[in-house]
């Protein structure tokens, strides 16, 4: 039988973001963990450690309580549905105390690396679990007994020839740059979502999304127990190997989630999606590592389009006795991972949206994930949609039977569409032509719909899969003037501001950034090449031949390393440029004004002055700047370990008069040692605006 492996545990990239976002976990860990009144500390104990629960007072009404707890052992899970679960729970008294709480403690000797310990509050007489409280989903409360993670060794290709076969420790430093999650289960329970079924469609939808096995999900010290989850995608789930997970988090216990630096995400994650980071193998791109979706869904965001929120993630998944057996393809360590931002109603609160309507969008058919409160459920609204795009791209004609110079800006918002469409032709995310990868939002508020994107793997690639023919392109939309023009002016602004070698290199380079060391240390990409690309699982029967095969990282060259694949992206950037060039042939604003400024400003002076160069201001008109700020990672004030930042994130806007060819910007109100860009743009009384200027660039000092 094939074996795999597993285990959890915080996230840190490079130095000063290592230290950002330690000091968010150790304010997690050094806090009591609070559930319903009940107190566990500390919050993730080590071996030996006796561990205090605590009561708060008025947390039961009255009379004498027991605390009963329950050691897991790895290798030896316990689901709540097994026989066992209800057996092996030993009692300890609780002593009150003054102030009409209780006391109880686990002895040390109780914890031991890696075991999970479940408790509870019972009455005295045994006959009623009184803490969690019957409603409750969680029926214990639980912690993770971890002494961290270990170094791990691997190999490229243990029975292979030359530095292929050169073992390599990696230290748990650099697995700990992205933050560590554990899934504890059975090994059998994990086999079978992850390698055993081979769901074909024929069964339905019901099949695929069924949730037949529990875990528990352990990250940041914090357990969530008995956690369904299941294997995530559709015709491919299983073909890779390397295959995706889903985790549905049970009712009031969402999970907490943070993202690259450790910061919390405005909402708790309802669903967890972990993406493989690994490619279909006929694409031969294998070891982008998951950079295609995080950088793409980044960019969507950036240019105005809500898109899921992504993290990377270091997964150990416990189901062995041991964590770190000789053999490399088995024990906890199970390589990188995407989370990705569930679409549902909890993602339309995370980016400021308001209650609406969410429907995936598979087949040209759009299937409910989020109905608003009080809105009909029988889906009329988005029926109603799609026949009328439909009718538009049965017809090769743009909706003959309505004034769609009218239609289109009353239904659809267009200004997020068109930074959509912008995003999917510079990245080609094309496989969206037979009615599926992205949902449908109905924006109740305003009562217009909007694209918003999902399943952007197959992407940075010419070759990549599909025609690109959603349906507002396949009704005609860009092809009529007024919504052309519009839509070229954001393409235009878009290569401008953001998808350029300058913008888009180096939001690349952020996201590597996570999960590589460079050239000359080892990183976790590293290690998950060495786990997965001569897995066993690669060549065996459970897999699809050419969407998997052992070898096929880095462009199938073994002496390759992930920087190859970064490198990759960025040469897409230049060859998709032209592609965007090419879109924008037919349109022809006005020249552009020519901005002179300094290269730096001292922030006590209070302003610093940007002059249009004569004979290229406009006659007559407006004048719209716009300041940016840039993140320029060889600046002496860069700090490693702080999000980047990216000039289409406008910082401040303001019109002056066109005779105005000098603007006074406000450096009193910036940062010292970050750096900024200053544009300008003619706006006319009517026709095209100009496109942006070439930028004015300074650093604060």
């Amino acid at each position: 039988m094939t074996h795999f492996p597993n285990a959890f545990r915080l996230r840190m990239p490079a130095t000063s973001r290592r230290w950002l976002f330690l000091l968010g976990c150790l304010a997690m860990l050094s806090r009591t963990t609070a559930m319903g009144g009940v107190h566990h500390e500390p919050a993730q104990p080590r071996a030996g450690q006796a561990v205090r629960i605590l009561l708060d007072p008025g947390t039961v009404a009255s009379g004498d309580l027991v605390l009963e707890y329950q050691v897991v052992a790895p290798g030896h899970y316990v689901a709540k549905k097994d026989p066992q679960f209800e057996k092996g729970w030993t009692p300890l008294p609780l002593s009150r105390r003054p102030d009409g709480g209780w006391n109880g403690e686990i002895p040390g000797a109780v914890q031991r690396n890696r075991h999970l310990v479940r408790y509870r509050i019972r009455s005295a007489d045994g006959r009623q679990v009184l803490l969690p409280p019957a409603k409750d989903s969680q029926p214990n409360f639980a912690y993770f007994v971890y002494d961290g993670v270990p170094d791990w060794r691997g190999a490229v290709n243990p029975r292979g020839e030359g530095a292929a076969r050169e073992l390599k420790t990696f230290p748990a430093r650099v697995l700990t740059n992205v933050p560590v999650y554990h899934l504890i289960a059975s090994y059998q329970a994990v086999e079978e979502v992850q390698w055993k079924p081979r769901w074909d469609g024929s069964d339905g939808d019901d099949a695929r999304h069924a949730y037949h096995q529990t875990g528990t999900f352990v990250a940041e010290g914090m357990v969530y127990d008995h956690v369904p989850f299941r294997a995530r995608g559709g015709s491919w789930r299983h073909a890779m190997g390397k295959n995706m997970w889903k985790f549905n988090f049970n009712p009031g216990h969402p999970f907490a989630a943070r993202d690259d630096y450790g910061r919390a995400y405005a909402v708790p994650w309802d669903k967890l999606n972990l993406g493989a980071c690994i490619q279909q193998g006929d694409y031969r791109m294998r070891g982008e590592q998951g950079m295609f979706e995080a950088v793409t869904f980044r960019l969507f965001n950036l240019a105005g389009t809500e898109a899921p929120r992504t993290h990377f993630v270091h997964l150990r998944v416990v189901t062995d006795e041991v964590e770190s057996p000789a053999d490399q393809y088995r024990g906890d360590f199970w390589g990188l991972y995407l989370a990705v931002e569930e679409i549902e109603g909890e993602f339309l609160r995370e980016h400021g949206l308001p209650d609406g309507n969410l429907y995936k969008i598979e087949g040209y058919t759009g299937h409910p994930e989020h109905i608003a409160k009080g809105a009909p459920k029988n889906g009329a609204d988005v029926q109603e949609f799609l026949s009328r795009l439909l009718q538009g791209r049965r017809q090769f004609l743009p909706l003959r039977s309505l004034d769609p110079d009218a239609w289109w800006p009353e239904t659809v918002d267009l200004n997020r569409y068109y930074s959509y469409r912008s995003i999917l032709e510079a990245v080609h995310h094309y496989d969206v032509g037979t009615g599926k990868n992205y949902f449908f939002y109905h924006n109740l508020a305003d009562r217009r719909w909007q694209v918003i994107p999902w399943d952007v793997d197959l992407t940075w690639g010419d070759h990549m899969y599909g025609d690109g023919h959603e349906p507002f392109v396949a009704s005609g939309l860009l092809t009529r003037a007024p919504f052309r023009q519009a839509y070229q002016q954001r393409l235009a602004e878009i290569r401008d501001l953001l998808f350029n070698p300058d913008q888009t290199g180096r939001l690349i380079d952020e996201y590597a950034a996570h999960i590589w060391n460079g050239d000359s240390a080892l990183s976790l990409a590293d290690a998950d090449r060495a786990k997965w690309d001569y897995h066993p699982i690669m060549s065996s029967e459970l897999v699809m031949g050419g969407k998997s095969d052992p070898g096929l990282f880095y462009l199938r060259n073994p002496a390759n390393r992930f920087g190859v694949m970064p490198a990759l992206m960025k040469a897409y950037v230049q060859k998709r440029q032209r592609h965007m060039d090419r879109l924008l042939a037919d349109y022809h604003p006005p020249a552009a004004p020519t901005l002179t400024g300094p290269k730096s400003a001292l922030r006590a002076e209070g302003t610093l002055s940007v002059d249009i160069a004569g004979g290229t201001a406009p006659e007559s008109g407006t004048l719209q700047w716009r300041l940016g700020e840039v993140t320029d990672p060889s600046a002496p004030g860069f700090v490693p370990g702080r999000p980047w930042h990216y000039e289409i994130e406008t910082r401040w806007q303001t019109n002056t008069p066109a005779a105005s060819a000098r603007l006074a910007v406000p450096v009193r109100e910036l940062e010292t040692g970050h750096t900024y860009r200053v544009r300008v743009r003619s706006l006319p009384g009517s026709g095209t605006p100009s496109r942006w200027s070439d930028p004015v660039e300074f650093t604060v000092r």
